[in-house]
């Protein structure tokens, strides 16, 4: 179903995720926040936490390609948190 690209498995590599963690994130396996990018909605935006990693990857919707996979930032984490929390 997901798109693992050529560039999303060297990035994972590259930041120390595994498959298992994105797919956790994708499916829905975690508390999971999506946003729809604003500078193109055809990107959503998943936030999610898998034990102490905390990922940030860009999916597009229409053809599930993972576009990239990062550490979320220090204010992402910040809101991602207090959102889990608030449910």
């Amino acid at each position: 179903m997901w798109n693992f690209t050529k560039h999303v498995c060297i990035r994972m590599e590259e930041r120390g995720f595994s498959k298992g963690d994105v797919l956790q994130v994708l499916n829905g396996e975690v508390p999971v926040i999506i946003y729809t990018n604003p500078q193109d909605e055809l990107v959503d935006l998943y936030f999610g936490q898998v034990m102490d990693k905390f990922l940030m990857i860009p999916v597009n919707r229409k053809t599930k390609a993972i576009i990239t996979i990062r550490p979320m930032r220090k204010k992402e984490k910040e809101i991602y948190l207090s959102e889990v929390q608030n449910g």
